[in-house]
């Protein structure tokens, strides 16, 4: 007849919630109730201690593990019940001191305040501090377990029981074929006779009973064999179809990034200057980046241009094009668009301003010279669409109220090296760009 301990299929689960239970202490050195978890009552398993002052109390680390979560949900659990019940306590008038509408807990008396003490050490009362104690250690390591299956007589030290019980030969296991509990010394010649295992046929790949497998015939197994491969074939053949279609995506792709209409749009936009108290950036989806200090120049006698950046590098050797859109809300001073191959004072630029001349920067210096003029101006409420297009190396800016498009070309594109930075320069008080 099998008891309860020799029914176990995963033994430890005996150890997953609690200690080690005391009627398995065979022999001890010293009283057990010096190596007992007050927590769950057993003997100590994979003992912690709460390192306070004074404290030093063990527990088993599964018990004082689910002691906190237990003490953090409780308290999580209070919380929100007494938060709720404020929430829908009915005001009782105007003699009421204070209603359901009270906007936070502060304006509340402190005598109604909840205050909670989370991890805390169920012997002190502190929180929990977790330790190590190796006396107890070694006390533990002193003593003898009986098995947990009773018809087993091996004594084991403490720090074996683990090992040993899980391959203790009257452990019993279930049959992967039949389910039947077995002994596990037996399983194995139990699993080599049992009509139920799963077998697969070498041949044919089947899996079936050692049942069926004995009346698998020579007839059956061809047959699986071509159904098998009939299932290949049909398996070959979606994956084509699925090839097929992917390359025609991909072919389209392809075509579209060569006309210059594939592009991924920048939507987040962040900013960099090192004029951070000129400039003014606000909104979430759609930014407007306003000038609330200009910067008079008194040997120019006018104001200076001061630059922003959107904190985007723009890859000149990537596949896929990029887009990004700008509106000028507000502009009663001249505007400067342009390039740069770095963040920093010493790069090259590439600008162009509302009167649509197009001027160069080299790195070494600070004055922009004219390479050409176009047709393309813009001016308050026009909106701008910028894309670059990698695979033609080039810039394009068009003004989609006025129908016009300006180009950095492939040369100029180039000397920005392996990326580059677009900017913006305002000059007049509260004229501002909005970009989205």
């Amino acid at each position: 007849m099998q008891t309860e301990s020799s029914s176990i299929l995963n033994p430890l689960e005996l150890l997953k919630n609690s200690g080690i239970p005391k009627h398995l202490l065979y022999q001890s050195k010293i009283e057990v109730d010096h190596l007992l978890c007050p927590i769950c009552l057993n003997i100590l398993w994979k003992p912690v201690a709460c390192g306070q002052d004074k404290c030093f109390q063990s527990y088993c680390e599964v018990c004082i593990n689910k002691w906190i979560q237990d003490q953090v949900g409780d308290a999580v659990l209070q919380e929100s019940l007494y938060s709720q019940s404020l929430i829908i306590a009915p005001d009782s008038g105007s003699g009421s001191q204070y209603s359901s509408q009270s906007s936070s807990f502060s304006e509340m008396p402190q005598q109604i305040q909840i205050e909670t003490t989370q991890h805390n050490c169920p012997k002190c009362k502190r929180p929990f501090k977790k330790t190590s104690i190796p006396i107890i250690h070694n006390l533990l390591d002193s003593i003898q377990l009986s098995c947990i299956y009773e018809e087993c007589t091996i004594k084991s030290r403490y720090e074996q029981f683990q090992k040993h019980i899980l391959q203790c030969p009257f452990r019993r296991i279930n049959c992967s074929g039949c389910g039947l509990q077995q002994l596990q010394n037996e399983l194995e010649q139990h699993e080599n006779q049992c009509e139920q295992i799963t077998i697969e046929c070498t041949k044919c790949q089947n899996k079936m009973s050692r049942k069926q497998f004995q009346i698998h015939s020579i007839d059956d197994c061809v047959q699986n064999q071509f159904n098998n491969k009939d299932n290949q074939i049909d398996q070959l053949y979606k994956k084509i179809e699925e090839l097929n279609q992917k390359n025609q995506y991909l072919e389209q792709k392809i075509c579209k990034m060569l006309k210059g209409e594939s592009f991924d749009t920048i939507h987040q936009f962040s900013f960099k200057t090192m004029f951070t108290q000129n400039y003014q950036f606000t909104g979430t989806q759609a930014i407007e980046a306003k000038l609330i200090h200009p910067s008079f120049n008194l040997q120019k006698q006018k104001n200076d241009f001061l630059h922003f950046y959107i904190n985007h590098k723009v890859k000149t050797q990537a596949v896929q094009g990029i887009i990004w859109r700008m509106r000028i809300q507000t502009l009663k001073g001249n505007l400067l668009i342009g390039i740069c191959s770095s963040l920093c004072h010493y790069s090259i630029d590439f600008i162009i301003n509302k009167l649509g001349e197009i001027k160069r920067k080299e790195w070494n210096e600070n004055k922009y010279k004219q390479l050409r003029k176009g047709n393309f101006t813009f001016s308050e409420g026009d909106n701008l669409t910028f894309q670059f297009m990698p695979l033609q190396q080039c810039l394009r800016i068009i003004n989609e109220n006025r129908h016009i498009v300006c180009r950095f070309e492939p040369t100029e594109i180039i000397e920005m090296g392996d990326s580059f930075f677009s900017f913006f320069s305002l000059e007049n008080q509260g004229d501002s760009l909005i970009f989205i």
